[in-house]
């Protein structure tokens, strides 16, 4: 997974200086505004990836942001986002010791809201990389589901999200563009649901594709 991400940061360097090196300045236009929609796929890490270990395509994400001065942004970031898994027999260990072995299926289902800062290098051009970071919470929902019984917990934290992507106008002058984005996010949550077991602290990989317009 970290050479995938170090590909992707390099291709969206290195097309961002070729594209300011191909294209005259007076080239393009720099918006005042972003907003952003994009598909997400989820791979959990460490501790959340002992509990669903599938990477998962079931999620999105709306944001905006705004150009402060020179290629500095400010703004939000709001999603959904959802990973399951289903696993065969295996025993629950209740809180009061009693013992269910059952085909078992787990998911966890999050709500992420985040402000957001974020550099973009060259927001003039046909392509312009980006590196943000996203500070916020999540609210998320546990389940382990053991036959007819669903046992869940909800629960708050705090997040933090670095990314880097790309905005890639369709045309020097078109304000609609795509977006290619590639992220790791940490979590204070924790899922205290079997076997006694805690995890906590929950990080995963998100890779982001979609739309954005721009506001000149």
């Amino acid at each position: 997974m970290k050479k995938i991400l170090l590909i992707i940061t390099v291709f969206i360097l290195l097309a961002g200086l070729a594209m300011s090196q191909d294209k005259p300045a007076s080239l393009g236009f720099k918006p005042s505004s972003y907003y952003t929609f994009s598909w997400n796929t989820t791979f959990t890490m460490g501790d959340f990836n002992k509990w669903v270990g599938n990477a998962s395509p079931a999620g999105f994400d709306l944001g905006g942001r705004y150009l402060i001065k020179g290629g500095l942004a400010a703004g939000f970031n709001i999603g959904w986002q959802r990973v399951s898994q289903m696993y065969g027999y295996q025993t629950y260990i209740g809180p009061d010791g009693t013992a269910l072995t059952a085909t078992n299926y787990r998911f966890t289902w999050l709500v992420p809201f985040q402000g957001v800062i974020a550099y973009h290098f060259i927001p003039d051009r046909m392509v312009s990389p980006y590196v943000g970071l996203g500070i916020g919470g999540d609210y998320m929902e546990h389940h382990l589901l053991v036959q007819e019984y669903d046992l869940y917990r909800t629960r708050w934290d705090f997040s933090l999200t670095p990314e880097v992507g790309a905005v890639i106008k369709f045309g020097y002058f078109s304000q609609w563009g795509a977006l290619v984005a590639f992220n790791y996010k940490y979590t204070t949550n924790k899922i205290e649901l079997y076997n006694d077991r805690i995890s906590k602290n929950l990080q995963m990989l998100n890779l982001k594709v979609g739309l954005s317009l721009m506001i000149r």
